[in-house]
């Protein structure tokens, strides 16, 4: 320790500052590698979590004392322990996606809860896990779900029909018609009196796809006419390739799609036919009696005389039956809806490879295919694509000669070294630049410094050298010189003989 405060002492004050400059640079350096080589790999735990979300994910970590390196919207956690940590975050059921479900329920009290709250609360765990099971759906990110119900008197007959409005966010992709029908009915069939008609479904990046009214089976886009597009010519290949070879077949189909919807409503009178709509029978019976009138004579006094006094007994019967009939023209009604969707003109192209012989030398030669074989994948081509011909389809098949295949170079394939190169790049890099940082400076830096001795200790140092070193050059005339050259040439001597003097004890006067 006290060779060290000497040499300390004997530097410049110049060379003091850039030793203690260099000194510092060296520290950091070394600290700066040691934190790198310790520092844990780090692995994506979550990405894409609303704000609340990640919160209670990250206040839930810090209290696992487990490492987080927040970046944007991502969480990241040692990789060693990424996969415990989710399980644990999972036991206490985060991170939560959406709105609040069912566990709403359990902060309700039997005894201060009325009817309006349990309701509100009843709508709003049912929205929470609607929205749950949307998210569930691949490529969805977010997902929110209002319900609405009014509320009816206690003594309406017609209950209000509840309506629905779904907003969808996409982590990739877009919402398909597909999937805004599948959520529909996932609504409908979940929410009782709930219909389809009345759930509208909107995408947060493209606005409205299903708007209330609009029944879902009719909506369409591109996106569906292109899959049907798609797998009618992979049914048509497969069929092709049957026959003639994997990858000597190309098909090419395009649809047209009526998009209109119509309705038709239909009404035919027959004024030739009739038929009875009402039949009305009444029958009135009319009965009378008398008697007629005589003159009066002793006979008819008498008790055992006749009492009419010979008159005459009339008697009268009326029967009367009135029958109405009304009659209808025969009518026929015809409602028809006519839904979109339905094609309206397909096209098919196939183009077929020559077959390829070997003439009499052995090179290959290209043989368009015959009439027959062309007509023969045509009625399987048109029995397989449903081509009708009175609608205005199209279908053409060619034989032509394919071009060769081209090699434009080789295909680069994952491997182990690539996979940990990409992994680990930036850590080599940090800890190569550190080494040779912390290299340079202890090389050509610090060791010169203590190399170079004061200049008041050249006198003795020339025997010492010359013990040391008996094979070294006679010294120059100039003793500095040759003292500086030395050092220059012979660094691993010269740091041993300034050890030596360090060590030595200092001489008394």
């Amino acid at each position: 320790m006290p060779g060290i405060v000497k040499v300390w002492t004997d530097l410049p004050a110049s060379k003091q500052l850039v030793l203690a400059i260099v000194l510092a640079a060296t520290i950091f350096a070394f600290s700066m590698l040691a934190r790198t080589a310790s520092k844990p790999s780090m692995a994506l735990l979550y990405s894409g979590l609303d704000s609340s979300a990640a919160g209670e994910v990250v206040d839930a970590l810090e209290r696992m004392d487990v490492a987080i390196d927040v970046r944007g919207g991502s969480i990241f956690v040692p990789a060693g322990q990424r996969d415990s940590v989710r399980m644990k975050l999972a036991r206490e059921g985060l991170p939560q996606q959406g709105q609040a479900g069912y566990e709403l329920f359990e902060a309700l009290n039997g005894f201060s809860t009325t009817s309006e709250i349990f309701d509100v609360t009843y709508w709003r765990a049912m929205e929470g896990e609607l929205a749950r099971t949307i998210l569930a759906t691949p490529g969805v990110k977010s997902a929110r779900v209002h319900i609405a119900q009014e509320r009816s008197g206690a003594f309406s007959r017609n209950k209000p029909k509840p309506k629905a409005v779904v907003t969808v966010t996409m982590a990739r992709g877009e919402l398909s018609t597909g999937q805004a029908n599948a959520v529909r009915f996932l609504l409908s069939s979940s929410v009782p009196g709930l219909t389809a008609e009345q759930v509208a479904v909107l995408d947060s990046d493209r606005g409205v796809i299903l708007s209330p009214g609009e029944i879902g089976r009719d909506a369409f886009n591109q996106s569906d006419v292109l899959g049907r597009e798609q797998k009618l010519e992979a049914d048509i290949l497969d069929l092709l390739e049957a026959r003639v070879g994997v990858g000597n077949a190309r098909v090419q189909v395009a649809l047209e799609i009526d998009s209109e919807r119509e309705a038709v409503t239909e009404r035919v009178i027959d004024p030739a036919g009739r038929v009875v709509s009402s039949r009305e029978t009444t029958e009135v019976t009319e009965t009378s009696s008398g008697a007629n009138s005589s003159a009066v004579t002793v006979a008819s006094n008498l008790p055992e005389g006749d009492v009419n006094g010979g008159g005459s007994q009339s008697n009268s019967e009326r029967t009367q039956t009135d029958e109405r009939l009304t009659y209808d023209l025969s009518e026929i009604r015809r409602e028809r809806e006519k839904l979109p969707g339905s094609v309206k003109r397909l096209s098919v192209a196939v183009l077929l490879n020559d077959v390829e012989t070997l003439d009499a030398n052995g090179d290959p030669v290209s043989t368009p295919r015959s009439d027959e074989e062309l007509n023969a994948l045509r009625e399987l081509v048109t029995m397989a694509a449903g081509v009708n011909e009175q609608r205005g389809d199209t279908l053409t098949i060619q034989s032509l000669s394919f071009e060769p295949i081209v090699n434009n170079g080789v295909v680069a394939e994952r491997n182990l070294v690539s996979e940990m190169t990409e992994r680990y790049l930036m850590t080599f890099i940090q800890v190569i630049v550190l080494a040779i940082v912390t290299l340079i400076l202890g090389l050509f830096v610090v060791k010169p410094l203590l190399a170079v001795a004061p200049a008041d200790a050249a006198a003795p140092s020339i025997e010492q050298l010359s013990a040391v070193t008996p094979q070294a050059a006679p010294a120059p005339p100039d003793a500095l010189d040759a003292l500086r050259s030395l050092a220059t040439d012979k660094t691993d001597e010269t740091a041993g003989l300034i050890q030596s003097w360090l060590e030595e004890p200092e001489q008394t006067a």
